[in-house]
């Protein structure tokens, strides 16, 4: 939020909200309310219709299986020594936690940060992600969306509990 706030980084969606917090304890404050949220694990997983991927057009020419088979390929190649084998990400690096999340973010930040629109991506990614086709992050997306958040992220009961639900 905060680099969207900043121009860092586009998301229509989130600009009039992200201009309301006013200050870091604002930030915090929705991060940690954010944190506590439960997302159903299934949800955002990759499935082979057409319409899921950056062509309209575009028709799988896979089944979802051999899709993420083959993402899991490209990822261990180039993309698990820095956000891991399960997509834990590094805190200490700011490589972010990619298990988890929803596959059409996965993409879209993906091809964001390839064709230069993410002005805050770091330069490691950018360098490796260049060479990538539409077709491969397509694929590295549906492998990452099939990763299990880290530990048990998804407790519904203790999610609502401390809300106060």
């Amino acid at each position: 939020m905060a680099d969207i706030r900043a121009g860092l980084r586009d998301n229509p969606t989130m600009y009039p909200f992200a201009a309301t917090l006013t200050d870091a304890q604002e930030l915090a404050n929705v991060a940690s309310y954010i944190e506590k949220l439960c997302i159903p694990l299934d949800h955002g997983h990759y499935d082979s219709k057409p319409g899921d991927n950056l062509d309209p057009n575009w028709a799988p020419p896979t089944d979802t299986a051999k899709r993420i088979a083959d993402g899991k390929v490209l990822y261990e190649k180039e993309c698990l020594e820095c956000h891991g084998k399960n997509g834990e990400g590094n805190k200490e690096k700011f490589y972010p936690v990619i298990a988890g999340q929803h596959y059409k973010y996965l993409l879209r930040q993906m091809t964001e940060i390839r064709n230069g629109h993410r002005r805050n991506a770091n330069p490691d990614m950018v360098k490796i992600i260049k060479k990538y086709t539409d077709d491969q992050l397509i694929s590295i997306s549906a492998y990452q969306s099939s990763l299990v958040m880290p530990g048990n992220m998804c407790k519904p009961k203790a999610a609502r509990k401390s809300r106060g639900l």
